[in-house]
């Protein structure tokens, strides 16, 4: 029999490595808000794509489209080829759109690989024409720009687009879609003018004999404030994941399905006059407790958090103090004489009455929630929480991956 390997001094038995940085995401609510979005929804035939670009806004793309689709979702965006092959690979059987730009070396793995792609120029229906196996015509989506700028035809030129795209022998338009740019103003009257654009050219489009499967224009804030574009596809993001587009209140049930913890890793005593980090742009005014975190910027908590936001810590919000470093941040902890080393600590979330917004943390520093979660990195490992009633366990996948970023 082998010797056991000796535990180093204070260390306990354990079969999991205790992680010192996470973040928990609850599947139960992620279902929970798709649930919501299907209950607004005008039509209750309109289906939804789910959008998971951006690793599911920084939620973990994989297990999050897997659990939608355990929800009934089988349509997914991405932003670009390499997302939409590494959810293939995870899901077999779903439809996935691409929603940027392709060049015309990737066209061929688009179509070995099922991925439906945005089309918008000539040059791209060209691509796909030549490259597409004959007697199999290839779906595309065309995207019609009504006044956000970005990729698309412009709709005055929308019409005579499709019609040249619709009359090629080996593809074939299954989606008309658009994108609003200011459906989170106060003033509704210019998304309403974009959605009015969209419909008269599939209008017209369907005058001409061509009628596409699809027909979406509802991003978040779509599903949210203007109903008359739900159409037979909605296209929600953010408000799957629980966080708020915009100023607009979230309908009611949507929650936030994560939370960013870390531990205590050291404390110490400073006493009045003490100056911490780098710049010395905090100078302690009394004697306190300082706890050291290991979570920095290289993690996505933002380096312009330093001296403005605070953390939880045993229900009590406790400020961060000094600037952000690359894999540290300083917390005054004076006031919780309890406080502990490898006391547990939210970032992102709710402990007892208190919790702290991914749009807190977005307000502080004058963002938007998005660049919040999209900018937390993968050095961060993501534990997922199953569906039970009572407290949700670990997924073998998540803790598989803490298990790894400790070893």
């Amino acid at each position: 029999m082998s010797a056991k390997r000796p535990l180093v001094g204070g260390q306990t038995p354990t079969s999991t490595p205790t992680p010192l940085l996470w973040a928990e995401v609850h599947l139960d609510a992620l279902i929970n808000n798709l649930k919501v979005v299907r209950r607004i929804l005008k039509n209750q035939k309109t289906e939804v794509l789910a959008i998971v670009k951006a690793d599911a806004y920084g939620h973990g793309m994989v297990p999050v489209a897997k659990a939608l689709q355990k929800g009934g979702v089988n349509f997914f965006g991405v932003a670009t080829l390499d997302e939409a092959m590494a959810l293939r690979k995870a899901l077999p059987a779903a439809r996935i759109l691409v929603l940027g730009s392709c060049h015309r070396s990737q066209v061929r793995l688009f179509i070995r690989h099922r991925i439906t792609p945005t089309v918008s120029s000539a040059e791209d229906a060209r691509f796909f024409e030549e490259a597409a196996p004959e007697n199999g015509r290839f779906p595309v989506h065309v995207k019609i720009d009504t006044g956000m700028g970005r990729l698309g035809v412009w709709h005055e030129h929308a019409e005579d687009f499709v019609l040249e795209i619709a009359r090629m022998e080996n593809i074939t338009v299954e989606g008309l879609y658009t994108h609003f740019s200011r459906a989170d103003h106060s003033e509704k009257i210019h998304t309403l003018d974009q959605l009015d654009c969209f419909e008269k050219v599939i209008a017209r489009l369907e005058a001409r004999g061509v009628r596409a499967r699809y027909r979406h224009a509802a991003n978040s804030l779509g599903v949210i404030r203007f109903k008359k574009s739900h159409l037979n596809l909605v296209r929600p993001g953010i408000i799957l994941y629980g966080l708020r587009p915009s100023d607009e209140k979230l309908p009611r049930g949507i929650r936030p399905i994560l939370s960013l913890k870390t531990r205590i890793a050291f404390l110490k005593d400073a006493g009045k006059g003490r100056v911490l980090s780098y710049g010395a742009t905090h100078r302690v005014s009394r004697p306190t407790r300082i706890a050291t975190l290991p979570v920095g910027y290289s993690h996505g908590y933002r380096w312009a958090l330093s001296n403005k936001s605070h953390v939880i810590v045993r229900g009590r919000a406790c400020p961060v103090v000094g600037r952000v470093t690359m894999d540290q941040t300083l917390v005054d902890v004076g006031a919780l004489p309890s406080a502990k080393r490898w006391d547990e600590v939210t970032l992102i979330g709710q402990d007892g009455a208190i919790r702290v917004l991914a749009e807190d943390l977005a307000r502080w520093i004058g963002t938007i929630p998005y660049e919040i979660v999209c900018g937390l990195s993968s050095r961060i490992p993501r534990i997922y929480k199953r569906f039970t009633r009572n407290e949700s366990k670990r997924s073998r996948a998540g803790c598989h991956r803490v298990y790894n970023s400790l070893e």
